[in-house]
């Protein structure tokens, strides 16, 4: 399991709503091996955060760039007026998955 994470700036003037209108796909894809989640920083409402939960292994990832792209690029196109550029994208191996409510093992 992956995780893309993304922090970026909505321009002043634009909410989340707007953005998030822009920011959503105009086509899916079985079986797509993404879950995103957004969040807005409590202190800061134009500070947006986006995971992405992606299913997949790191080998994986050219095979769903090449189908996903030509989506993935309108929907670029569609926000790059609303955000500011990105202070954090990277993709990250996630090594452990702890519930602090059970025991840790070690």
């Amino acid at each position: 399991m992956l995780i893309g994470a993304m922090v970026r700036r909505l321009n002043d003037g634009v909410d989340y709503a707007t953005f998030r209108e822009a920011w959503l796909p105009d086509e899916q894809f079985a079986g797509d091996p993404r879950r995103v989640l957004s969040a807005i920083d409590l202190a800061d409402p134009q500070q947006l955060m986006t995971v992405a939960l992606i299913d997949a292994s790191p080998e994986q990832i050219p095979e769903w760039v090449d189908r996903i792209g030509a989506s993935e690029q309108r929907r670029a196109e569609r926000i790059k007026g609303l955000v500011g550029p990105w202070q954090l994208n990277n993709t990250y191996r996630i090594v452990a998955d702890d519930d602090f409510a059970l025991p840790i093992r070690r």
